[in-house]
C-alpha cells in the first residue's frame, strides 16, 4: 500500500467547553494543562488579556477564551482551567525548518475540560460561512463526538498577528 492511499489516523484533540459549546484543540500543541491559579493582572491590557501566570519559572500570557470569543467573563468554577499552548504564529509551518521563529506560548482559560478525543479528518466539516455566534474564521472544522457538535479552533488565526504581537509584549513584561 502506498502513503497515498494509506489510511489516515484520526487526529488527537482536547475538548473543552466555553459556554453551552464544545471545542476542540489539536493535541501537538497542548503543552498543559492547569487548575485555575492566581493571575497577575496587567495594566492597559485589552479585555481578552486577563493577565500572566507563572508556568515553571516562565511568564505566561493567558487569555480568557470566552472574552475573546465576544461572550462576557464568568466567574471561574472548580472546573475552570488554563490550557497552555505552543500556538504556531501564522506563516510559521509545522516543520522546524519551514519555521519563522518559535511558537508563542500563551495561557487560555476555558469553562471546563472534557477529554482527549479522537476526530476523523473524513468525518470533519467545513464550518458554514453564515453569521453565526462564533468568528467562522477562527474555526478550521466541525466534527461530532459523543453525538455532540465539536468545534476545531484554528488556533494560529485565533490568536492573529495583532494578538500575537501583543501576547509577545506581554510575555516581555
Amino acid at each position: 500500500m502506498t502513503s497515498a492511499t494509506a489510511p489516515r489516523e484520526p487526529a488527537q484533540y482536547v475538548t473543552i467547553g466555553i459556554d453551552r459549546e464544545v471545542f476542540a484543540i489539536e493535541v501537538g500543541i497542548v503543552r498543559e494543562i492547569l487548575d485555575l491559579q492566581p493571575i497577575t493582572r496587567l495594566p492597559h491590557a485589552p479585555p481578552f488579556l486577563i493577565g500572566m501566570i507563572d508556568v515553571r519559572g516562565q511568564g505566561v500570557p493567558t487569555v480568557d477564551l470566552r472574552v475573546k470569543l465576544g461572550l462576557p467573563a464568568a466567574q471561574p468554577t472548580a472546573n475552570t482551567r488554563i490550557i497552555v499552548l505552543d500556538v504556531p504564529q501564522q506563516g510559521q509551518g509545522s516543520l522546524p525548518a519551514e519555521g519563522r521563529g518559535s511558537p508563542l506560548t500563551v495561557g487560555v482559560v476555558a469553562d471546563r475540560v472534557f477529554e482527549v478525543t479522537s476526530l476523523d479528518g473524513q468525518e470533519l466539516e467545513t464550518p458554514p460561512q453564515v453569521g453565526g455566534r462564533w468568528r467562522s474564521d477562527c474555526i478550521q472544522a466541525i466534527g461530532r463526538s459523543n453525538g455532540t457538535f465539536v468545534i476545531v479552533f484554528d488556533i494560529a488565526r485565533l490568536f492573529a498577528q495583532d494578538d500575537v504581537a501583543l501576547l509577545g509584549r506581554a510575555d516581555a513584561a
